[in-house]
């Protein structure tokens, strides 16, 4: 991709354990800078998975990553799914809606499909991701609590979206219920 001064922008891929504690930083400024909240609980919520981030003339431009979680689909007999599970999606501000998220969201959309049952992320922009293939879950919302025990998430009902993938089952219903496993502050 090329732009920004006719620099190329270049894409990286990195579990969280191989970068760098500097590009570490840089990335918690981006997402701070995109989300415009302090950064450091997030990253210690979600835990270490898959990043994929642009760089360009020096400056980190976009992030998104994945990481394992399983998802629960059904009623009684839960389909238990471990899913790749898109995190801290971020352009820099002053670069929003040149791309530069579309270019990391198909690379996280391209591992999903070659590593992954089914792509799972939360989100109140879904005309973003619909464009690169997800699809909003219509059925209710839960989280499933450490003892199994399911717990309605009705704000996360049209908030939810999926990315099917060559594994994905093919009576995937998306109308039907889906529980999330429990993690602490944001489950979704």
């Amino acid at each position: 991709m090329t732009g920004l001064g006719g620099q190329t922008a270049r894409l990286h891929v990195a579990q969280t354990e191989e970068i760098d504690p500097e590009t570490f930083e840089r990335l918690t400024a981006l997402c701070e800078a995109a989300f415009e909240e302090p950064f450091a609980p997030v990253w210690d919520r979600v835990g270490p998975g898959i990043h994929v981030f642009l760089e360009g003339d020096g400056r980190l431009l976009a992030h998104a990553m994945i990481v394992d979680r399983r998802l629960f689909i059904g009623h009684e007999g839960d389909l238990a799914l471990d899913v790749g599970y898109v995190e801290n999606v971020a352009t820099r501000p002053d670069l929003q809606r040149q791309g530069l998220g579309t270019r990391v969201m198909r690379e996280i959309g391209r591992i999903i499909g070659d590593e992954y049952v089914l792509g799972a992320l939360g989100t109140g922009q879904n005309g973003f991701y619909e464009r690169l293939g997800w699809e909003t879950w219509r059925g209710p919302t839960f989280v499933r609590m450490l003892d199994g025990q399911r717990i309605r998430s009705a704000d996360e009902d049209g908030d939810v979206m999926v990315l099917r993938t060559p594994r994905t089952p093919s009576d995937l219903d998306l109308s039907g219920p889906i529980a999330v496993d429990w993690r602490p502050e944001e489950p979704w």
